[in-house]
């Protein structure tokens, strides 16, 4: 239980609720308050307390769902949000599944506290010892299997940031040993992963290609053989000084190689091979996992780097 003299609001929502059916408009959620004051929702109606359906349009899939527990502390979500919230979670889930070839089964189902503002999210961090995070968006803690975030102005991007840490809580569980590279730049790409009535999708992420472009036109974009090499304890570095685009270049080099289905299995095998406990440098397994080996790889990627590839990437 968490301590503090704001009021907590606890939303216990099925991951099956929104999108079991295959039909829009199918489903139903029932949303009521119980005697201490907890929320709770569900997808059955029990005429033994005052319930209120709450209506959310879902998108058809077949896809498992799994549950999640979302607290906030004085901070209210509308039912449109809260649907937002769980289908973002969901497709991150799926595309582990279904696209990466993961057995989700085993992925420990996290819990994401909402905090009002920046001021309290730093100081709920400083109170949990992760004053190192404290200008994050959100922040994923392992030892709880809790996603963190707080709410901005612009309420989606607090909605794009626990979409972020829910890959980097499903790699932890699943493929510890990721390179920071292939682990922040799957996180960076959940961010705008997407789902309609094709099946998934990623929008490309504009800031990180801004980012990316200006690095390349300034002549300081890291050569794909070095980003390979670099260890993770140097990326980290680099990353939390504040002055590298190692970030937005990790975000977008995922995108290139999700951008074509050979490029996505380059991803597959190296993703199994990490979540086999193999510590190779990625640079090292390049020549056994890319068509062309690592020149090939590099010339690819200054050709993508043009125009850095199409708006949308369908799965």
């Amino acid at each position: 239980m968490i301590s503090g003299s704001g009021k907590f609001v606890y939303t216990a929502v099925g991951f099956g609720l929104l999108m079991v059916l295959a039909g829009p408009g199918s489903a139903k959620i029932y949303k009521w308050v119980d005697e201490n004051g907890q929320v709770h929702f569900s997808d059955r109606q029990d005429h033994r307390v005052e319930q209120e359906e709450v209506r959310v349009t879902p998108v058809a899939s077949d896809w498992s769902r799994f549950e999640i527990d979302i607290r906030t502390v004085d901070v209210e979500l509308s039912d449109e949000e809260l649907g937002q919230i769980e289908g973002g979670v969901n497709n991150v889930y799926e595309f582990f599944d279904r696209v990466l070839s993961f057995d989700m089964i085993r992925t420990v189902p996290v819990n994401i506290l909402i905090l009002k503002d920046s001021r309290a999210y730093r100081n709920y961090l400083i109170s949990r010892n992760q004053g190192m995070a404290v200008a994050s968006y959100g922040l994923y803690i392992p030892s709880e299997h809790q996603i963190v975030v707080y709410v901005h102005e612009d309420r989606s991007r607090t909605f794009r940031t626990i979409k972020h840490e829910v890959s980097h809580a499903i790699i932890d569980s699943l493929v510890p040993y990721a390179p920071s590279w292939l682990n922040e730049g799957l996180a960076e790409q959940m961010e705008t992963i997407e789902r309609d009535a094709s099946g998934l999708y990623f929008e490309r992420h504009e800031e990180n290609r801004w980012v990316v472009a200006k690095a390349r036109d300034l002549g300081v974009l890291t050569e794909i053989d070095e980003f390979l090499k670099l260890p993770s304890e140097q990326w980290r570095h680099a990353d939390f000084s504040g002055r590298s685009s190692l970030r937005a270049q990790s975000g977008q080099f995922v995108y290139f190689l999700l951008s074509k289905p050979t490029r996505r299995n380059f991803v597959v095998r190296l993703m199994h091979n990490f979540n086999r406990g193999d510590r190779t440098l990625s640079y090292y397994l390049v020549d056994d996992n890319y068509l062309g080996g690592v020149t090939m790889l590099g010339l690819d990627w200054r050709r993508w780097l043009h125009d850095q590839g199409e708006g949308i990437v369908r799965l």
